[in-house]
Order: structure tokens, then sequence, then C-alpha cells
């Protein structure tokens, strides 16, 4: 199972959860998990992509971050190049501001927008890239416009709150952990509350009209592959996903399960798409 980031970062500890309990669903067979960095995971995707198609190479994918690069631009892979086998998990924007901040909730922020922040500014991981279509989701629901600055990574999001450079974030929900006393999330972009934060509430419980933008953690197949054994690895991953031995990973980790079959995937990827597409140029 190829992973197209760095080992310790969030789409890693999805594929070494599923790595520790797959011998009890797969016969006793380990899944080996490889790291392929480089180019937003598309590396590692291509690369996979060109397997052969025998269902023993898998790609492990933030989902989100490769169709929002494919719909800005054609990339070297895409998800065109893949059968979806199963989803696995979710990576959800928040959004953040600092600490003495007096905003408390999404609708307070979008009122001082409205009102008189025409000079804030806010943050994400850069143009076109997942917290920042999250962010846009929100604002151009709303009919809201204003300054945003890019920064490489939500850890220096996250240091730009602290320091009040930005006068708020959107990046990973889970990415306030341990930060509590420096910045405030006031909301999670979503329609499900995130286990990491789970006081916290979403968008939907708040009123605020927003699109969903997240990266699915979609297990996916070189599109060769039979639809048989899309099918059967299909059947197998719903089951790891069940484990405990996967979900006590993940809950410690504080990151959202998700379990969708093969249809489902394909069906969630598609309207992500037709509801993405039109953010893509804000």
């Amino acid at each position: 199972m190829v992973v197209g980031y760095s080992a310790g970062g969030g789409v890693d500890t999805y594929a070494r959860a599923l790595a520790k309990v797959a011998p009890d669903y797969l016969e006793g067979q380990p899944i080996v998990v490889v790291n392929k960095p480089g180019g937003g995971g598309l590396i590692g995707g291509r690369f996979v992509a060109d397997q052969p198609p025998t269902g023993y190479s898998l790609y492990l994918s933030s989902a989100g971050s490769m169709l929002l690069r494919n719909l800005s631009k054609r990339q070297v892979v895409s998800s065109n190049d893949f059968k979806a086998v199963a989803t696995v998990g979710e990576l959800t924007a928040g959004v953040f501001v600092p600490a003495s901040s007096p905003i408390k909730d999404i609708p307070e922020l979008l009122a001082y927008l409205k009102e008189g922040g025409k000079s804030a500014r806010w943050g994400h991981t850069g143009r076109g890239n997942v917290w920042h279509i999250a962010g846009v989701g929100v604002l151009d629901k709303n009919n809201i416009k204003v300054r945003d600055v890019p920064f490489r990574g939500g850890a220096s999001v996250r240091s730009a709150l602290v320091s009040k450079q930005i006068d708020f974030g959107v990046i990973g929900a889970h990415l306030g952990l341990g930060f509590e006393q420096d910045i405030r999330l006031i909301g999670v972009l979503s329609d499900t509350r995130h286990p990491a934060v789970p006081d916290v509430s979403t968008a939907q419980e708040q009123n605020v009209d927003f699109v969903k933008v997240s990266s699915p953690i979609v297990v996916m197949a070189p599109k060769r592959v039979s639809d048989e054994t899309v099918d059967a690895l299909s059947q197998r991953i719903a089951k790891m996903v069940e484990d405990t031995g996967y979900t006590d990973v993940l809950d410690k980790a504080g990151l959202p399960i998700t379990s969708l079959d093969s249809t489902q995937s394909t069906l969630a990827l598609n309207q992500a798409k037709q509801d993405w597409k039109p953010l893509v140029s804000k």
C-alpha cells in the first residue's frame, strides 16, 4: 500500500492502522506500507497507477487533494486512473481564530467580516489546496471576500494564528490539539462532529451555509484491476475498518473514521467533483 506522503502524517496513520489488522482479513498476508512522498501525493499515485493489475499494489489517497489539483489543471495522475476500493477515513477542516479573539463561532466571524472586517486576513495551506477551497466554500456561500494568505503547511498557519498575523485560519480540525491555549476552534466544516474535538459544533449545527470540502482517505487500485478483485478487496477492507485494532489507532490520533464501499466511494468522489468545480476558480 503506497502512501504519497511522508511517514507520521495523517494519511500514513490510516495506512499503518490498516496494516496493523490486515493479516486477520487477508488469510495471514500482510499489508506493507511504502511511503513515496512528493507532488502533493501524486508521485506515489502515478507509481501505483502504472503497476500490473493484480490487486496487490494499492494507493491510499488523500482524495480531496487529488481531485482539487486536477480540477485546477490536469496532473500526472487523477482519480480516473484508478478504481475506488473503499473509503476508510476523512480529513476535515476547521475554522480557527487566535485564543484572544472575541469571536466565538462561525456566524460571529461572518458577521464581523461583513460589517467591518474588510482589512481582515485569513490563512490556509496554499491556493487550490483542500483547506483553501474549504474556506472558499464558506466565504463564497456567504458572499464574503477577504484577503487570503497562503502558508506552507498547517503548522505554519497555526503559528500565524498564535502570533496574530491572521484573523482566522482554515486547517485540519485536529491540528489544534495541544494548542488550545493559543488558538480556538470555532467550528468544524462538516455535517458531523470531529472525534478529536467532539465538543465543537459543526457549521451545519451553527446554521452556516457552506460547501463541504474535505479529503476522503480512499484506497484505490489501478484502473485495469478487475471489478471482481476490487469488490473482494472492498469487502475485506470494510471489515478491517470495523476492527478495534484499527479504530483504536485512529481514535488515539484524533482522526475520523469513515466506511464506504467501492460503489459508495465512487459516487462520493464524482459528487465532490461537481460540488467543488465552481469553487476552484474563486
